[in-house]
C-alpha cells in the first residue's frame, strides 16, 4: 500500500500535466487541420483544450512547489547569515502556505457558486464546476507541499531548495575535476 502511495505522490502531477499537454496539442492540431483541409471546425476542441490547459497550469503550480522549482527572489535571503536565512525562508513558506489555503477556500466558493447556478460550458455542456475544481485541487496540493516544506525547515533546518541540486552540483564538480 505504501508503495502505491509513494508512486502516486511522485507521478500524480506529472501524469496530469503530460496528459493535459497531449490533449491540448492533439485537439488544437486536429482543429487546425479541420479548418484548413476541410473548411470546418471541431466545435468542442477549443473548449476541451482550454479545460486541459487550465488543469495543466494549476497542477504545474503544485508540481513546481514539490520540485522546489517555483520562482523565488532570493536577494535578501542570500545577503543574510545562514542562521537567519532559515527563519526568513520559513516565513516565506508560511506566507505562500497562507496564500495557497486562501486560493483553495476561494476555489471552493467559486466552484460552489458555479454548481449552484447550474453553469455549463457552451460546446461540451460540461459543468463549469469541473473547470473551477482545478483551483481547489491545486490549492490543496500546494498547501500540502508547502506544509511539508515548512515542516522540513522548522524541524530539520533544511532550506527549501531543490533536493537534487547539491548532488547535481557535486556531480558536475566531480566531472570537471576529472578532466
Amino acid at each position: 500500500m505504501q508503495r502505491w502511495l509513494r508512486l502516486a505522490e511522485r507521478y500524480f502531477e506529472p501524469i496530469i500535466i503530460v496528459t493535459s499537454l497531449g490533449v491540448v496539442i492533439v485537439l488544437l492540431f486536429a482543429d487546425v487541420v479541420a479548418r484548413f483541409a476541410f473548411q470546418t471546425s471541431v466545435p468542442w476542441a477549443g473548449e476541451v483544450a482550454r479545460f486541459a490547459f487550465v488543469y495543466m497550469i494549476y497542477f504545474g503550480i503544485s508540481y513546481a512547489i514539490r520540485e522546489k522549482r517555483h520562482l523565488r527572489v532570493t536577494i535578501l535571503v542570500d545577503a543574510v547569515p545562514s542562521a537567519l536565512r532559515r527563519w526568513i525562508m520559513a516565513f516565506a513558506e508560511a506566507v505562500f502556505l497562507a496564500y495557497s489555503v486562501a486560493v483553495c477556500v476561494l476555489g471552493v466558493q467559486i466552484t460552489a457558486n458555479a454548481i449552484e447556478r447550474g453553469q455549463s460550458l457552451s460546446a461540451t455542456q460540461w459543468p463549469t464546476g469541473w473547470l473551477y475544481a482545478a483551483i481547489i485541487f491545486s490549492g490543496a496540493l500546494s498547501a500540502l507541499r508547502l506544509s511539508h516544506s515548512l515542516w522540513m525547515i522548522l524541524r530539520h533546518g533544511q532550506e527549501p531548495l531543490r533536493e537534487n541540486t547539491a548532488l547535481e552540483d557535486e556531480g558536475i564538480q566531480r566531472e570537471g575535476a576529472g578532466s
